[in-house]
């Protein structure tokens, strides 16, 4: 009986440990841009909102869909503070300012009541400054850059870290609600983890790029969010988590499209 009640988190933290460690050597073997992408995959709050659809009836996950929605607002603070920072302060400093203005940025928005469009609201002015001001926040990294030996225990401990942040969000989310818990699922623990790893390989100049880089990708993110909330009550959470994954992923085949046909020839 003792393991039977630990074999759910157990499998949800390998699930998420795999699915972690897989896209967090693609992202570092292929460069700014493509771990951009790759991080903005739903990767932890992908899993966490199917343990949460396993938990709470539908109602609940619509809700913290759409909370997670505005909260997506507060990454792309996030990614533009990290990008602005990275390149001239240490790790721990623009980091740590990163992270802060996340959390304040997530307590401002979290006693709202969010509607679909007040909750694109957010989104759509701090991703249109910060794509506007892309070009001063990208930083241009050395073409190939000399990466630093990994360490064993790098990809382990990030792995770790998402699998019991995912563990922690479904198993509080009663206690905190369905806004709170949606606002959580939202938190950056991925990009952290891929940002500290890169920058001690290949620096504070690659971690910016990739900061900036996400930026496009996590609008797309948004639009995700919002279609799971939206198709949630008519089609039900399976169709609605199906749905919404495939949005993510057509999104980011349209970036990489994109980037092909600007590809000189």
């Amino acid at each position: 009986m003792a393991f039977a009640a630990w074999l759910p988190p157990l499998v949800k933290a390998l699930a998420t440990a795999l699915v972690v460690v897989s896209a967090s050597m693609i992202a570092e073997a292929l460069g700014p841009f493509w771990g951009a992408l790759i991080a903005s995959l739903p990767v932890s709050a992908g899993p966490a909102y199917v343990f949460l659809a396993m938990q709470h009836d539908a109602d609940f996950v619509a809700t913290s869909a759409l909370a997670s929605l505005a909260a997506n607002a507060a990454t792309g603070l996030f990614l533009i503070v990290y990008a602005a920072l990275a390149p001239r302060l240490p790790l721990w400093r623009s980091l740590g300012a990163a992270i802060l203005v996340w959390i304040g940025a997530a307590v401002a928005l979290q006693p709202v009541a969010w509607t679909p469009a007040t909750a694109l609201l957010p989104n759509f002015v701090v991703y249109g400054l910060g794509l506007l001001g892309g070009g001063r926040l990208e930083v241009a990294a050395p073409a190939s850059p000399a990466a630093g030996r990994r360490r064993w225990y790098d990809l382990p401990i990030r792995a770790v870290a998402v699998a019991a942040f995912v563990s922690l969000v479904v198993g509080i989310s009663s206690f905190l609600g369905p806004g709170a818990t949606g606002m959580a699922a939202l938190f950056p623990v991925s990009f952290i983890s891929l940002l500290v790893v890169v920058r001690s390989r290949l620096g504070g100049a690659a971690s910016a790029s990739i900061a900036a880089n996400a930026l496009l990708p996590m609008l797309g993110f948004g639009v995700m969010l919002l279609v799971l909330h939206l198709a949630i009550r008519p089609w039900g959470v399976t169709a609605a988590l199906i749905v919404a994954l495939t949005i993510s992923l057509l999104w980011s085949a349209a970036l990489l499209l994109v980037k092909g046909r600007r590809r000189p020839g």
